[in-house]
């Protein structure tokens, strides 16, 4: 199987985490061409990554779909938790990543441009801070957010908290982390892990980024 992903990509980073913590024989590249390319397009018709190429050649987009699709076909070691509810909160905590985290972060870093600055980033930095919120009554003192071990969860949260310190201070909120305790513990302890580990420092020289920064 082949992923087609960059280091810069936010979300390409929790399917490299996922790939890292089972120790799949995985092939990761750029998307052939670029990403605008109409070669990449011909493999791709969506036009995005993270893209897995399965075995039988059939394009697999979308973190998410890649994430359930290697847990299923890689079930062992597992990053699903053991029960129904513990399951259904670890995709509610995916969704929180990816939709209240990660993709408010990528906007207003989109925006953070001083040639051509948002004037109004208030929807994204509501969106943001909601997330937040939300995520702190979640994660508790365990260091990862569905206790002692890895989870799915976390490959889509610690890479998206990684890029807020330096996302947030472009909009005069360097210290936002810090009004969420909770989180911030989160991330601390979830960045330990060798897969996380890895995933963060390939986003590092991109996002410009080293944790604790």
């Amino acid at each position: 199987m082949k992923l087609y992903s960059e280091d810069s990509s936010p979300f390409s980073a929790p399917v490299r985490a996922a790939v890292y913590a089972k120790a799949l024989d995985v092939e990761i590249e750029p998307p052939p061409g670029g990403l605008l390319s109409a070669e990449f397009h011909a493999i791709n018709a969506v036009g995005t990554i993270p893209c897995l190429i399965l075995e039988d050649g059939t394009p697999l987009p979308e973190s998410a779909a890649i994430m359930e699709y290697l847990e299923d076909k890689f079930p062992t070691p597992s990053l699903r938790p053991e029960g129904a509810e513990a399951r259904a909160r670890g995709r509610l905590l995916q969704r929180i990543g990816e939709l209240h985290i990660m993709t408010p972060l990528v906007e207003l870093a989109r925006r953070a441009d001083p040639a051509a600055p948002d004037p109004d980033p208030g929807v994204w930095l509501t969106r943001l801070v909601r997330g937040l919120s939300s995520l702190q009554t979640y994660v508790g003192e365990e260091p990862f957010a569905l206790g002692a071990q890895l989870t799915l969860a976390d490959c889509e949260l610690a890479p998206a908290l990684f890029m807020l310190r330096k996302t947030a201070a472009a909009y005069g909120k360097a210290a936002l982390l810090s009004a969420y305790p909770p989180v911030a513990r989160y991330l601390a302890g979830s960045s330990r892990h060798p897969a996380i580990r890895r995933v963060l420092e390939e986003m590092a020289p991109t996002w410009e980024l080293r944790d604790g920064a």
